[in-house]
């Protein structure tokens, strides 16, 4: 008898939906290449993108070394700041992704619909949730695109224009605009020169698409794994509450069989499939664990960086209005967009883990709502021990011990935001 291989997430047509991983996504955005390099020269993906990560990163260090001499110049500051926070924050997240492709490969196993037993039965949460899943994430990439492009084409609508920096010493230089205006050793009139300013620009052309592939692949799969462990523990936690309420539980007993061997039956089934409740969400909390401890210094850094991104992208895009530039200009334009990306970066990220909590609590309430009170002892004390052990798991993503990432988080991002930014703005207008 032959046995048919089992398909993953990774190898499985786009066609078949076997999975809550939008395989066609992760294709388009060369995810499925870095994360399975087995295949052909998938395996040259991983370097090429560290090649060009470290491109980024000699960019960033120049930066750095540039910010001293932005310390007059508030905006130039602000802009420079953020530029910096980003690209490293872009930077680690490309770093963990390929330093532990493998690993967060295997966790994708938890995306496969027959992951869990109750799983295998019923579809209709996990696929509700990868119809979801494929939207928002379309459109975050679609979002991060088009921001790119509009930083990375800036340059060449504005060929004609100068950006003034005040430098430490209180004298004003003009610089070409290019995307970052990178602080180079140079005078201004070489910066300005079409050479030296079309290295730079290609430079910083080759660190944005860096910036965006980079914060794209993993927050792509940061998503999809909250989405998926969303969708599993629900699942799991509506199997729960049906166990010794539907008709499956209780199945009659062979002719002739002494009086009480139904109840007997009905009791062993019934501790049988809580026992594989238990499993499964055991199995579940395990992938759990594992992806937060690969992914959580990162994601930390994600949610401080991208806190203090908003603030700053809200200050800069008043600031360019309150300068007299349009608010169709290119530059309001450009800085709106990185705030939006940034933003809905922030959103997502504050969204997922909250619904995360949300249905991991929950399952406790699914083992409660069984019919557990119909059941023997045996039963009562397993089910016990399952949400006691529940409970004790206390695992979530904290910025702070008293701070977790929640949407009430972002909501008090964004309250700070504007009482920070209101500050900066009476300051700047006062002098």
């Amino acid at each position: 008898m032959t046995t048919t291989p089992r398909v993953t997430e990774l190898t499985a047509p786009a066609s078949e939906d076997l999975t809550i991983v939008d395989n066609r996504l992760f294709k388009a955005i060369c995810l499925h290449q870095i994360l399975d390099p087995t295949k052909g020269g998938n395996r040259y993906y991983r370097l090429a993108f560290m090649v060009v990560m470290w491109v980024s990163l000699s960019v960033q260090i120049i930066q750095l070394v540039g910010l001293y001499f932005a310390v007059n110049d508030l905006q130039r500051f602000a802009f420079t700041t953020t530029v910096i926070f980003n690209a490293l924050l872009c930077l680690s997240k490309g770093y963990v992704l390929v330093v532990n492709a493998d690993r967060l490969r295997a966790s994708l196993e938890v995306a496969r619909y027959e992951f869990t037993s109750c799983g295998a039965r019923n579809q209709r949460l996990v696929r509700r949730s990868r119809a979801v899943l494929s939207t928002i994430l379309r459109t975050f990439a679609v979002l991060s695109w088009v921001t790119c492009f509009i930083w990375a084409l800036t340059p060449l609508f504005a060929m004609d224009e100068y950006l003034q920096v005040t430098n430490a010493d209180g004298t004003v230089s003009r610089y070409r605009v290019t995307i970052y205006n990178v602080w180079l050793p140079v005078p201004a009139t070489v910066y300005n020169e079409t050479t030296v300013w079309s290295l730079v620009y290609a430079v910083e052309v080759i660190a944005c698409f860096v910036n965006v592939f980079s914060w794209l692949l993993f927050d792509s799969y940061v998503v999809t794994m909250c989405f998926t462990f969303n969708a599993q523990f629900r699942t799991v936690s509506a199997s729960c509450t049906t166990i010794g309420h539907h008709s499956d539980s209780f199945r009659s007993p062979p002719p002739h069989a002494p009086e009480g061997t139904n109840d007997d039956n009905n009791t062993f089934n019934c501790y049988d499939e809580l026992i594989n409740r238990i499993k499964d969400n055991q199995s579940i909390i395990k992938i759990y664990d594992d992806f937060f401890e690969i992914l959580q210094p990162a994601i930390l850094f994600q949610i401080i960086g991208g806190s203090y991104s908003v603030i700053t992208l809200i200050f800069l895009t008043s600031l360019t209005y309150l300068m007299g530039f349009s608010i169709i200009s290119i530059p309001v334009l450009k800085v709106f967009f990185g705030f939006l990306s940034v933003t809905f970066e922030l959103f997502l990220y504050c969204y997922v883990f909250n619904h995360i909590e949300t249905e991991k609590c929950n399952m406790n309430f699914g083992l409660y709502s069984s019919n557990w009170t119909a059941m023997d002892l045996k039963f009562k004390k397993t089910l016990l021990f399952a949400m006691n052990t529940n409970s004790s798991h206390r695992r979530v993503m904290k910025v702070t011990p008293m701070s977790i990432i929640n949407l009430e988080m972002f909501a008090n991002v964004m309250n700070m935001s504007y009482s920070i930014v209101s500050v900066l703005l009476n300051s700047r207008v006062q002098k």
